[in-house]
């Protein structure tokens, strides 16, 4: 239903997110908190949004600045938006299509955050045709991103460092995630001491759901 995922903030962490999309319209941020009409309506307080959840816990984030990405680009869906690519920044160039910055330069990270927890009802169009109407499994949910999967000048470049990948997922537990959506795979196995296993545990731990793509032999 168009209300599955009320009170709920599902934490995307990928190659980033297209603010524009429709899947992720909602109404500017301000600085008034939750009402009775709307409990988990987000709010703006300085330089963070918070959000009191359905589970009566306070989810606080941010909405990252860098290249072509400004605080403007959340709102009450779209909610927080923070990248990391310290090291893989170190080691590579990012590619001509890619941003420094939360804004999403391969699609792959739209395309799953909107599939989680896009909006209700929203048009498909491709070209100048319609696909119909799509919905995310949780159009209610609010979406949290965090990018840490980076297009390189070389497909050999694309991807991102454990390091990164590890500190995005402490980071959306820390903020106070409800889901993680974690999109990412390789083509084998990872060991079960490998570090964003590890954090996977610990987000678990932390009441955390992990919702991650897993390798099929």
């Amino acid at each position: 239903t168009k209300k599955a995922g009320a009170g709920v903030v599902v934490g995307v962490i990928d190659t980033g997110i297209w603010p524009e999309s429709k899947s992720f319209a909602g109404p500017a941020l301000g600085s008034a908190g939750p009402t009775s009409g709307d409990p988990y309506r987000p709010y703006r307080v300085g330089d963070q949004v918070r959000m009191v959840k359905s589970d009566g816990s306070v989810f606080v984030g941010t909405c990252q600045t860098g290249e072509k990405f400004t605080a403007a680009a959340c709102n009450t869906k779209l909610i927080s938006a923070r990248y990391f690519g310290e090291n893989w920044l170190a080691d590579n160039k990012p590619g001509t299509d890619e941003y420094v910055s939360p804004r999403d330069g391969d699609e792959h990270g739209t395309h799953t955050a909107s599939t989680a927890a896009g909006n209700a009802d929203v048009e498909a169009v491709i070209g100048a045709r319609s696909y119909g109407k799509i919905s995310g499994v949780a159009p209610a949910a609010k979406v949290a991103v965090y990018k840490a999967l980076w297009t390189g000048t070389t497909p050999e470049a694309d991807g991102g460092y454990t390091s990164d990948l590890a500190a995005a997922i402490d980071q959306a537990v820390a903020d106070g995630v409800d889901v993680i959506n974690y999109s990412v795979g390789s083509s084998t196995e990872s060991e079960l001491v490998d570090p964003i296993q590890l954090a996977f545990l610990s987000a678990a731990s932390a009441g955390v759901f992990v919702s991650a793509s897993a390798f099929a032999r």
